[in-house]
């Protein structure tokens, strides 16, 4: 005989004492007294699912409850929330925190996806989790060397074989959808370097989206020209919101890429005239002229129209001492 405790509708502790042949089927009946909200009254088994899918997916939360899974009732209360909404559940993973997905050797076909919500530890089965349909979502395209991604969204990416991937976009994070990537395994030789040259460009736009130079140690010049040109990014300057703020950059022929704020801020911060410049010493920064005023600093703004990528510096005086 064994004995597992199995957390109840009640949110109370309750053993099952069964024997082997019966763990199954005592754990199964105990998911379906959970689902049907047995003793209180209320029916949970009226949820929106095909009789062809209804069996696995009690056998399926059976498996969860299982003591070996270590996963209570109020784990997986957002999905019994979200059972007929899967919009709910998609963003609930995509645009989550600390996303997992893993698999118990018990019921390692029967995987969950781990996530924080509200300050709490929710699961999701595998199975439940909605796919993405890449033919409604919009591409990803710059329009006037701008690039704007509505944060908390989807879109396509299309790889150079012509798959079409669901992308999501999450406070400056750009790249495949945590609900879907998390969940593919690597059994089509075919498909690695569509996937390989998809986390390429995820990394080097969500990089960019984020007000950070792409990883030069990872990529070289010629991929981020490439990736940037991709999405409709053409040498000279460029911009990129995705939900974590406007950054503005220089994209050169060579495919180096000038951080402009971070110049920018360090021009503004910088005290001219403690570094041997004179008040009213005119600088030129990108087709714009700016002069020192009696505090020693100059006032540039990323909002100002740029007509040039260039920079000049007055002639430095001598700094008396």
């Amino acid at each position: 005989m064994i004995q597992t405790d199995f957390t109840g509708a009640n949110r109370v502790h309750q053993p099952l004492v069964h024997t082997k042949k019966t763990n199954k089927i005592a754990r199964q009946q105990a998911v379906l007294r959970l689902l049907s909200g047995s003793g209180n009254g209320k029916k949970r088994d009226s949820l929106s699912i095909s009789d062809s899918a209804r069996s696995f997916s009690k056998e399926s939360i059976a498996a969860l409850i299982d003591k070996s899974a270590n996963v209570s009732a109020s784990e997986l209360s957002y999905y019994f929330a979200n059972y007929n909404n899967p919009r709910a559940i998609l963003d609930a993973i995509n645009f989550g925190t600390n996303v997992e997905c893993g698999y118990n050797p018990e019921f390692k076909d029967y995987g969950v996806m781990c996530f924080d919500y509200n300050g709490s530890r929710q699961v999701v089965p595998n199975y439940a989790v909605p796919k993405i349909n890449t033919g409604t979502l919009p591409g990803i395209h710059a329009v006037n060397n701008s690039l704007v991604l509505n944060n908390k969204s989807y879109y396509a990416w299309t790889a150079p074989d012509g798959r079409r991937y669901p992308w999501a976009v999450n406070n400056g994070y750009i790249g495949w959808a945590v609900s879907e990537s998390l969940l593919t395994e690597n059994r089509n030789p075919g498909e690695r370097d569509s996937r390989w040259e998809m986390s390429k460009a995820g990394n080097i736009l969500s990089n960019l989206a984020q007000g950070r130079e792409p990883w030069e140690e990872l990529y070289s010049r010629k991929e981020v020209l490439a990736i940037c040109e991709k999405v409709g990014i053409t040498p000279g300057f460029f911009s990129i919101d995705a939900g974590a703020g406007k950054h503005t950059y220089i994209l050169q022929e060579s495919g180096d890429v000038i951080n402009v704020d971070k110049n920018i801020e360090r021009w503004n911060h910088m005290n001219w005239i403690a570094a041997g410049y004179k008040e009213g010493d005119t600088f030129s920064i990108y087709g714009n002229e700016y002069a020192i005023d009696s505090s020693g600093h100059i006032h540039v703004s990323v909002d100002d129209t740029f007509t040039s990528s260039e920079t000049r510096y007055p002639s430095r005086h001598s700094v008396e001492v």
